[in-house]
Formats: C-alpha cells, sequence, structure tokens
C-alpha cells in the first residue's frame, strides 16, 4: 500500500508545478506567447482540472482500482506527449490540463484514498509516507532536469516521462493495486448516511468548511509565497544562494512535518492535530515583519514546509474522522477541487497585493494572523461535525 502512494505521489510530480515551471521559458518560445499569458493559461488549466476532479473523485469510487489507474494514467501520459510537442496555445492549455487533472490531481487523489482505505487505525503514518513521493521528487527532480537542459532538447525530457509512466509506472501501479481496497462496502446507516454522497448535502455540511478553511491555507499560503519568492527576497534582503539552500530546508521540514503528524493524528486523532498544524506557518510569516535580516529566510522556509507536510497528512485523514470510510472519496475529491482552485488563485492574490504596495511584512502579517486564531475560531464547526451531523 505504501509503495503504491508513494510511487502515485512521485510520479504526480510530472504534474506539479515545481517541475512544469522549470520548463516555462521553453513553453513560451515554443508557443510564442510571453509570462503573463503563459500564466493565464496556466491558471486556466488549474482551475478546469479542479472543477473536473470535484466531479471525479466520487465518480471514481464506483469503479475497480485498476480502472481508476488506468483513466489517470491515460490522462496524465497523453499530457506529457502534447507537452513535449506543443507548438500552440491550444496544445499548451491541453497539455497543462492532462498534466494537472491526470498528475497532480488524480495520481494524488489515487495516493491518499487508498491510504485512508486501508491504512486502518495507522492510515495517518500510512499516507505519511504515501506522501513522501512528491517530497523526494522536489528534492531530486530539478536538479535532473537542469542537468538534462544542457544533455539534449527539452521535448525529450517530456517524452521521457510519457514512456516511463506508460511502460512502467502502469503496470507497476495495476500490479501492486491488486489487493488494495478501494470500492467500500455499502455504508451503515449510523456510520455514513446515503445522502453523503450527494454533494450538495456535503457542501451543506459546517464540518467541511471548518475544516477546509483550516487546510485550505497552507496551499494557498504556501502556493503564493513560493511563485513570488523573488519578490519577497527583494524585499527582505535574501541573496539568491540562500533561496537556494533554503529550499533544501523546506524540503526536509517538510518531510519531518510529514512524519511526525503521520504519527500524532494516529494517536491524538486528525481533528485534534487540525486545530494547531497552522502554527508553525505562522510563526513562518510573522518573522517576516520581525527584523531578523537574513536569518528570516530560514524561519520563513521551514515554517512553511513544516505546516505545508502535515498538512498533506491531515488533508486525508481528517475526513476519514469526520465522514466515514464509505465517503472518503467523494469528501476528498471535493476538498481536493478546492485545493486546487485556491492554489490558482494564490500567485495572483498574492501579486495584486504587491503591486498596490502591500509588502512582503505585511503580507506575512495577515497570513500569520489566519494561520493562527482560524484554527481556534473553527473549533465549534469541527466539534459539531462528523457522523453524527450527518444522521
Amino acid at each position: 500500500m505504501i509503495a503504491f502512494g508513494f510511487i502515485a505521489t512521485f510520479m504526480s510530480s510530472f504534474g506539479q508545478t515545481f517541475f512544469v515551471g522549470l520548463f516555462n521559458p521553453h513553453f513560451q518560445a515554443a508557443a510564442g506567447i510571453g509570462g503573463t499569458r503563459l500564466g493565464m493559461l496556466y491558471g486556466a488549466a488549474t482551475l478546469t482540472s479542479g472543477t473536473l476532479l470535484f466531479w471525479l473523485g466520487g465518480a471514481l469510487d464506483r469503479v475497480p482500482l485498476s480502472r481508476a489507474v488506468t483513466l489517470a494514467l491515460g490522462l496524465f501520459v497523453t499530457g506529457c506527449l502534447l507537452a513535449g510537442g506543443t507548438t500552440t496555445q491550444v496544445e499548451l492549455l491541453l497539455a497543462f490540463l492532462l498534466v494537472r487533472l491526470g498528475g497532480q490531481g488524480l495520481m494524488t487523489h489515487l495516493a491518499i484514498v487508498t491510504s485512508a482505505r486501508g491504512g486502518g487505525t495507522r492510515k495517518g503514518a500510512t499516507m505519511a509516507w504515501s506522501s513522501m513521493g512528491v517530497i523526494v521528487g522536489e528534492a531530486i527532480l530539478p536538479a535532473c532536469v537542469l542537468a538534462g537542459f544542457g544533455l539534449f532538447p527539452w521535448r525529450w525530457m517530456w517524452l521521457l516521462a510519457a514512456a516511463l509512466l506508460a511502460t512502467i509506472v502502469l503496470p507497476g501501479m495495476l500490479v501492486l493495486g491488486r489487493n488494495l481496497p478501494w470500492r467500500p462496502a455499502r455504508p451503515a446507516t449510523d456510520e455514513a448516511p446515503a445522502s453523503i454522497e450527494r454533494r450538495a448535502v456535503l457542501l451543506r455540511q459546517p464540518s467541511f468548511w471548518g475544516a477546509s478553511a483550516i487546510l485550505l491555507a497552507p496551499p494557498f499560503m504556501a502556493t503564493g509565497f513560493l511563485f513570488e519568492q523573488a519578490s519577497f527576497a527583494d524585499q527582505m534582503g535574501w541573496r539568491a544562494a540562500q533561496i537556494g539552500a533554503a529550499f533544501t530546508v523546506f524540503a526536509l521540514c517538510r518531510a519531518l512535518g510529514t512524519w511526525i503528524y503521520g504519527r500524532t493524528a494516529d494517536r491524538f486523532g486528525a481533528v485534534t492535530m487540525t486545530r494547531m498544524h497552522l502554527l508553525p506557518m505562522a510563526l513562518a510569516f510573522a518573522s517576516l515583519a520581525v527584523p531578523l535580516g537574513s536569518a528570516s529566510i530560514w524561519c520563513a522556509f521551514a515554517g512553511v514546509g513544516f505546516t505545508s507536510g502535515a498538512n498533506t497528512v491531515l488533508g486525508g485523514a481528517v475526513w476519514v474522522e469526520l465522514f466515514g470510510l464509505a465517503s472518503v472519496g467523494l469528501v476528498r475529491g471535493v476538498f481536493t477541487a478546492c485545493t486546487v482552485a485556491a492554489t490558482a488563485m494564490a500567485p495572483a492574490v498574492v501579486a495584486g497585493l504587491l503591486s498596490v504596495d502591500v509588502g512582503a511584512a505585511k503580507i506575512g502579517l495577515g497570513f500569520a494572523a489566519y494561520a493562527a486564531f482560524v484554527p481556534a475560531l473553527m473549533g465549534p464547526c469541527l466539534r459539531a461535525g462528523g457522523k453524527r451531523a450527518l444522521a
């Protein structure tokens, strides 16, 4: 199960922003567009991916795991092929859509849901180890891509990714997934009522929105911060060499947060840990308003990384506690769609604030205030939620 999840999240790296962004200059040259237009295409593809995932999350509950894997990787491979052969804006838009939906969306969804359903009393730890795949991807793939640019044409890397996914990853995941739990048994009326299968009912649950208000903060804040890292660095006086090292700190702290919260979520409960996991991120962003000099970069990247890792685990485990195993696929699909939408909007929001002279320190204080106080405000929603609220 862990091997299945690890491979799924590692391979999702080809659809993650940190990987796709490495090819931005080449995409611009191939399609004859500028950076602003490229960002608009990427944002549109990300939002469309999130909308589709809203429906696919629940729909995949009704098909065998083998079919779900084949669908996800079929979309992913097609997207990689389009990315490697793109020459127009339309082709680039479709490539972005398919690698985001098949990779960043569905591959991550498959890993989290199988871990949640099959992890038993150690579902948090199982999800933590499964989620390590994308962290390993963040650590090694950028260096591999940058080295590859000097060896062969950039298009070959996308074609190589497509070949790897189709010939090795697909057969491997089908074998590993043969005996994994996927299609839930029909829920008992006292555990997960049938009405939860309707998204309209889910979206009326205070527990869903209370947890989402907490769990959507890390992806939104981290994406906005990392997307505008150059602007933050300029205002904070961070050097380029420091930023490179800070990403290593980010990855290590993200791995640490994933591991720690995988264990503590199993011991103390995911809902309990959700109420406090934003505190490191609050301290990280508050440090931008404190005269720490160049030391602020380490506080910022370490805190954001740690909370991002914790959020990876809690973003799956908390739904099992609130809504039960039978509906975790549906709930996770809706939540993942919200996450994709949040990460699509974050760069525009942060860039807009910076353009009207809201500096890094003020943005940091705003983010810190949200991370510190919103979990406490949402506490009653979490206590009132769960299976009893849906009965």
